[in-house]
């Protein structure tokens, strides 16, 4: 009997050595989280990437950093299908185009996968959190910013690459809003470049010809920003205000130049790393999914050589 019972006992002491064992190495395998961008060939996307690699290698996480080239919908639907087929652990994407990427996020989140939004947010989105700028109000300090340059009077025309765009319609909202205040300045029109280089410099260039008296050009996007001051430093046009939003390296030796007089930055080093910080938080503590605020940085004549700095010292600026 005693002998039985010792082989119960032994039995039992190496079954729950396998499962203690299993279950540690679990816990120990290194989350997989992707983030999904809808345009990787950005400047701007490899500061977001230095971001989440940052914070993939700070919590000891497999982070992939995936997209199209250039803005193509399909492609990106393709890229969350593909991370719900390979069962990642967490998945952030931007939002650019809700009628097709809400039904993907709510997909993820059926799977079972945490899902979440960064950079750019739709309507009616599904996701759980948002990691990124609030859109209408960078929208409405780039009104105010502007209208502070022209003296509160004179005329305008707002640049963006794709109109449609939820975060280009979030910031023209929060343009045009806090415009109204100033019964002095005229928004002329709206124009939507495109991506492709050469034709959205001749949109912009076209725009400005076509208006001699216009007092300000407002860019509400990383792509059109450097565009629109290469166009005015090649008409010579230092009379036109320009203002825009995020940091390349030719948005920043604009201003440096002083062809493009301010851009807001919303850290897009932040975004990437906090995307991967709050998913690995809520899948491996239980941490609540909240969305967190990148926030606005004004980038101008007062502290452009500090940015410049930052650039030469290899640190992400955008």
């Amino acid at each position: 009997m005693k002998k039985i019972l010792g082989i119960l006992v032994l039995f039992c002491l190496v079954v729950s050595t396998i499962v203690a064992g299993g279950k540690t190495e679990k816990e120990n395998k290194p989350l997989n989280i992707v983030l999904i961008y809808h345009d990787t060939a950005l400047e701007f996307g490899q500061v977001i990437k230095a971001g989440a690699m940052a914070a993939g290698k700070d919590l000891n996480c497999n982070v992939k950093f995936e997209g199209p080239v250039g803005i193509k919908v399909d492609e990106h639907v393709a890229f969350i299908e593909n991370a719900i087929t390979r069962k990642v652990d967490g998945i952030a994407t931007s939002n650019p185009n809700g009628e097709a990427l809400n039904p993907m996020i709510k997909k993820a989140l059926d799977a079972g996968i945490p899902t979440i939004t960064f950079n750019s947010e739709a309507e009616n989105s599904p996701s759980k959190a948002f990691v990124g700028q609030g859109l209408v109000e960078s929208g409405r300090q780039l009104a105010h910013v502007t209208a502070e340059y022209i003296g509160k009077k004179g005329t305008v025309i707002i640049i963006t690459g794709e109109a449609a765009a939820t975060w280009s319609i979030d910031r023209e909202t929060g343009f045009r809003e806090a415009m109204a205040s100033y019964p002095g300045v005229k928004i002329l029109n709206t124009v939507s470049t495109g991506w492709e280089e050469q034709a959205q410099y001749a949109a912009i260039e076209n725009a400005i010809l076509a208006n001699p008296n216009l007092s300000a050009v407002a860019s509400l996007d990383g792509g059109t920003t450097p565009t629109t001051g290469v166009v005015l430093s090649r008409l010579n046009r230092r009379d036109i205000v320009h203002v825009g939003n995020d940091l390349t390296v030719q948005t920043l030796d604009n201003i440096k130049a002083g062809w493009t007089k301010a851009s807001l930055s919303q850290f897009p080093f932040n975004q990437g790393y906090m995307s991967v910080k709050i998913l690995y938080d809520f899948i491996t503590n239980g941490t609540p999914l909240k969305s967190v605020d990148t926030g606005i940085l004004r980038v101008d004549e007062k502290n452009i050589d500090e940015y410049m700095k930052k650039l030469v010292a290899g640190e992400p600026v955008g």
